[in-house]
């Protein structure tokens, strides 16, 4: 076993081919890991359009609390192998938007399908180790450790607190035969004073995906995600990948580099076509649920609605009753104290009228009744004495709000608005919001 690490400036040439013939004396480690590197470059340069349903299931601990279920997010992400866009499942529409933009609070992260095994494997700007070779599940595999700073890791972390780049250290391990990944652990490292975090720890297990008539391609079947912050709230996730297929049908891609010639594509924003419209400012429209929403519901999942009266601007009707109108789930987080009650979020996103889709820019205006429904909640109730008067404090609870979302709590231990339940909004235009 090799005790030494591998510098940047060895690994550039070692892990070459052409270096590799002009060098029969390197350990077989080495070669070894120049076949991983090089195979694991040509699986992701392969890679067709790619759609997963990724589903994550999210916990929360508070710094002196016990772990519990926080939600669980459903998104559909296509990729490449190198760039990631995210959609609700079943949506019209991908997004450059990373996917934390799909849910009201909490921690997401994107990259595991091949960023991460081209920063690491086969960029190859770090210091690696051999260190043997390991049984994971019933598989011999052969494992690496490596080292990055934070000038060569490229990683930046965002959190409401403060945001920062990382260095980056870990291990991955190959099948010493198929020189394929299976498994990648990244610890982030050297945070900066503006990033309030002790820990933040990803782990990804691969697996050959079949998408039907073309070559098994190599995925991410799960991955798993704990971050600690200083304060010791910790929060994790766990990935699953699932319904792995090529990319096809109505959506288009466009593809370009920006560094390239014009010919030549770049992984970016998809959806069916460019018709969709804005609707004018300063309008008002009552939307009624044509679905139920509960918290059976995940994160991300698509609602649908339908616009309850005919909507007029002057003497032009604008807006038919009945035109359907489709939105998403933002939140919808369970909590148990000091009672059971949920936070949530949806939202409003497309109005269609007679075939025409618009955008649906939207500031809530008001809420339906329901028994539960709080816009802010009452935690707790204390009471003093002052000489011969008694003082009652409240204390309440206010959702952070989330721009052109309706935000609430319900109290209780299930969430059921029904078809029918309404919510009124006023349109706004791209830059009133």
């Amino acid at each position: 076993m090799r005790q030494a690490w591998l510098g940047l400036a060895f690994v550039g040439c070692a892990l070459r081919l052409a270096c590799e013939a002009q060098s029969p004396s390197l350990s077989p480690d080495v070669l070894l890991l120049s076949k991983v590197r090089r195979h694991v470059q040509e699986e992701l340069q392969s890679l067709p359009n790619v759609t997963c349903i990724e589903t994550i299931t999210r916990s929360f601990r508070a710094a002196k609390g016990a772990l519990r279920p926080l939600d669980t997010v459903r998104l559909e992400v296509l990729t490449n192998g190198h760039k990631e866009l995210f959609s609700s499942p079943g949506g019209r529409k991908f997004s450059e938007q990373p996917p934390v933009s799909y849910v009201g609070s909490g921690v997401l992260g994107d990259g595991l399908f091949g960023p991460y095994l081209q920063t690491v494997v086969v960029g190859g700007n770090g210091w690696y180790q051999y260190k043997g070779e390991e049984v994971i599940g019933e598989r011999l595999l052969s494992r690496w450790d490596f080292r990055m700073p934070v000038m060569w890791a490229g990683q930046r972390i965002n959190l409401p607190e403060g945001a920062g780049n990382v260095g980056l250290s870990g291990s991955f391990w190959a099948d010493a035969h198929t020189y394929e990944v299976t498994r990648l652990l990244l610890n982030a490292v050297d945070f900066p004073p503006t990033l309030p975090l002790a820990e933040a720890v990803t782990v990804i297990d691969f697996r050959q995906f079949d998408l039907g008539g073309n070559a098994p391609a190599l995925l991410p079947a799960s991955g798993d995600f704990r971050m600690v912050r200083l304060s010791g709230e910790t929060s994790i996730n766990h990935t699953e990948f699932s319904d792995c297929r090529l990319f096809q049908g109505e959506t288009t891609v466009s593809f370009a580099d920006p560094d390239a010639m014009e010919s030549e594509a770049r992984f970016a924003i998809a959806q069916v076509d460019d018709t969709i419209r804005d609707l004018p400012s300063g309008v008002f429209v009552t939307v009624k649920l044509r679905e139920k929403v509960s918290d059976e519901m995940a994160v991300g999942s698509l609602i649908k609605g339908e616009v309850a009266s005919d909507v007029w601007k002057g003497h032009r009707q604008l807006i038919k009753k009945g035109s359907p109108v489709l939105g998403r789930i933002r939140r919808m987080e369970h909590y148990t104290e000091p009672y059971s009650y949920f936070a949530v979020a949806f939202d409003f996103t497309e109005l269609s009228v007679d075939g025409i889709r618009y955008r649906f820019r939207a500031e809530l205006i008001g809420l339906g009744r329901q028994p539960g429904l709080e816009e802010r909640l009452t935690i707790a109730n204390t009471t003093e004495r002052k000489g011969s008067v008694l003082r009652t404090a409240t204390e309440s609870v206010y959702l952070h709000p989330l721009p052109g979302a309706a935000v609430f709590f319900m109290r209780g231990r299930k969430v059921e608005l029904p078809v029918g339940f309404s919510t009124v909004w006023r349109t706004s235009g791209p830059a009133d919001r």
